[in-house]
Order: C-alpha cells, then sequence, then structure tokens
C-alpha cells in the first residue's frame, strides 16, 4: 500500500477541496446566515477559487512546501473578513515544514497540520471551544498524531483524522461563540454549527476521499 503522497496527488487534493467548498457554498451561507453575515460560503469559495491558476503553474516547481505557501500568501489577500488571513496562515505555516518535499508521509502530514492549527491559534487569538475552525482542526490534528504513535497506515490515519474533524465540527453546535461578530449574539449562537468550522471540515473531507482513493 501507499504511503507517501506525491506532489501531484497534493495538488488534485486540494483542487477536489476547492471544487467541494464551490458546491457546498450556500450550505456554508446558510449556517452563517443566522450568527454572521450569511456570505461565509461564497467569500471562502470565492478566495479558492483563486488559488486553482497557482495549482496549475505549481505542478512545475514539484515543491509542496513552495505550493502551500504561495496558496497561503494567495489566500491570505483573497478572501474578506478572518477567513481569508486564517486560511492563509494555515496553509504558509503548513507549507514552512515540508520546505523542498516532493512527496510527504504522515510524519509530515501530522507536522504540517500542527503548524497549521498553531498559526491559526496565533493569528485568530483563539483557543479551542471558542466555536472557531479550530473545533474542526484541533482534533484532526491530535488524531493524525495518534495515528502515527500507533504506527497506522497513512490510508487509516486519513480516515480516523476525518472522523476526528467531522465529530469536531459538529461540536460546536453546543458551544458559545467567543470570537468575531457573532460573540455578541452570546447564548444565541448555540444550536448553531460554525460556519469556519463546516468549512474546514468539508476541505478535509474532500482531500481525504480524494486520497484515500488514490491509496487503496
Amino acid at each position: 500500500m501507499q504511503e507517501k503522497i506525491s506532489f501531484s496527488q497534493i495538488v488534485e487534493a486540494i483542487k477536489a477541496a476547492v471544487e467541494k467548498l464551490d458546491e457546498e457554498k450556500r450550505y456554508l451561507d446558510r449556517l452563517d446566515s443566522p450568527i454572521g453575515d450569511g456570505d461565509h460560503g461564497r467569500t471562502v469559495s470565492n478566495a479558492f477559487q483563486k488559488i486553482v491558476p497557482l495549482l496549475e503553474e505549481g505542478e512545475a516547481n514539484n515543491d509542496i512546501g513552495r505550493l502551500l505557501r504561495g496558496i497561503g500568501r494567495n489566500l491570505a489577500l483573497s478572501a474578506g473578513a478572518a477567513a481569508g488571513p486564517l486560511y492563509g496562515t494555515a496553509f504558509m505555516e503548513a507549507g514552512k515544514v515540508v520546505e523542498g518535499k516532493t512527496d510527504v508521509g504522515l510524519e509530515e502530514l501530522t507536522k504540517m497540520l500542527e503548524a497549521a492549527k498553531e498559526g491559526i491559534k496565533k493569528r485568530g487569538k483563539a483557543e479551542v471551544g471558542e466555536k472557531t475552525m479550530l473545533d474542526t482542526i484541533h482534533p484532526a490534528s491530535e488524531s493524525l498524531k495518534e495515528s502515527l504513535s500507533k504506527n497506522l497506515s497513512l490510508k487509516d490515519a486519513l480516515q480516523q483524522m476525518r472522523k476526528a474533524a467531522k465529530k469536531g465540527m459538529e461540536s460546536t453546535r453546543d458551544l458559545i461563540s467567543q470570537k468575531g461578530r457573532s460573540s455578541r449574539l452570546g447564548e444565541r449562537t448555540r444550536g448553531h454549527i460554525d460556519p469556519g468550522a463546516a468549512s474546514s471540515y468539508l476541505i478535509i473531507e474532500a482531500a481525504v476521499d480524494f486520497l484515500v482513493d488514490k491509496l487503496s
């Protein structure tokens, strides 16, 4: 079984995430409507659409770290509100730990997601449990660490990560928002899934679905 993900597979996994965000932008907008501006889906989808040319151009350099950092810089400048800088930071920080890599395995993926998580925490001045994308990304990161310690296969690790990310996203339904505009609504934010947590899950879900199929 394949235990490394190639540069080209990383590119295609990100493309799958871009497509997923476009398909689900109305769903994300509906999630955002009761507790935000109602445009999270369109905002994030539009930002990720703008990285498609980078994905096409990136195939020439074959450097995963360089690709991710380029995507991050682009996202940071493309999306409004907090989504752009946060996703941009996540990709840039992930890229730093795989600079010069042409493929990655479970150990590198674990480091990438941990770096992305820490970047989001620092940039957003947020912690787990505050009803943000961290509530999806933190459990996903912890799942990869656990899989690495147990020497699970890359395929199994990715599937476990997806489950952990989904559970994390769903946990935001019972949380009260403590960040951004929605924090002003207080108790009224309980009962709603956080749109940032949802878009983070959709990215993970699409990428994992693509990669698991290739690793089979």
